[in-house]
């Protein structure tokens, strides 16, 4: 999981210099207008963000197919469905850059040509995220409901926070990817400015449970859950206190028994 969390921060962080070495080129270094350098989607820069999102994109994807996994006891059956929109997801993601190479000038995101690429790529990664966190929430709130069945008196259950983190970092990035299919799908310009921010915000979705689980702020300590999960003293000493109490009648059952047997 480091080495994804470093993924996500390098593709983040290289998604923010590409467009700033972009914003240089149309209105610094560009010999003509601006719109010029915008509109040439075979710029390198320009084919360079699109590869940053694919490549951040599937690795979001991949992060949470690797969390349903492991929480379903590895059992590829549960995941092969999200497996395979994955692969599928990929696979527009790089034909959709192959073909943005060779647009040239006058030309935008919502070509023809790449068009069906992006938006099939943007529907199957939105389908997965979906898939795979509904797997997940149905995971824990079966557990967490087994748990309340064998210890029903158990309060502030750790899996119900554990719920809630999960629920709340996939609703981000649910809200944002729906937002941008939205945008995308009747071509407006505004999908430059939400590709941008749904980099940076799979980023943050994937790292916050991380980040709440290690300050503790998701789940109780396992000190407070096992003194919740404990027999009051009390309890116990009542218990000791009548078992000895019945010691002496079978104490004089047993002698009773002997001394009509002799």
């Amino acid at each position: 999981m480091v080495a994804a969390s470093l993924w996500l921060l390098v593709f983040s962080t290289l998604y923010v210099a590409c467009h700033l070495r972009f914003i240089l080129d149309a209105f610094i270094y560009s010999n003509g207008e601006p719109i010029d350098t915008f509109q040439d989607m075979s710029h390198p820069v320009n084919v360079m963000l699109l590869v940053t999102f694919v490549a951040q994109t599937f690795m979001g994807d991949c992060i949470l197919l690797y969390r349903c996994w492991v929480i379903y006891g590895r059992q590829w059956m549960v995941v092969i469905c999200p497996v395979i929109m994955c692969i599928a997801e990929i696979g527009c993601g790089i034909a959709g850059v192959c073909i943005e190479t060779s647009l040239g000038p006058d030309s935008s995101i919502t070509n023809p040509s790449i068009f069906p690429l992006i938006l099939t790529h943007l529907s199957l990664t939105l389908a997965t995220n979906v898939i795979t966190t509904s797997l997940i929430v149905h995971r824990i709130w079966t557990v967490h409901s087994a748990v309340r069945q064998v210890v029903p008196s158990i309060k502030n259950n750790p899996l119900r926070n554990a719920l809630v983190v999960v629920i709340e970092s996939a609703s981000v990035y649910t809200v944002s990817a729906v937002v941008l299919l939205v945008i995308y799908a009747i071509g407006s310009d505004a999908c430059y400015v939400m590709t941008g921010t749904i980099v940076q915000i799979i980023g943050i979705t994937f790292n916050l449970i991380i980040i709440r689980f290690a300050r503790g702020t998701a789940v109780k300590s396992m000190e407070e859950t096992i003194t919740s999960l404990r027999v009051p003293p009390r309890r116990v000493g009542q218990r000791v206190a009548f078992q000895n109490s019945r010691r002496p009648w079978n104490d004089i059952d047993t002698q009773t028994t002997h001394d009509n047997e002799d």
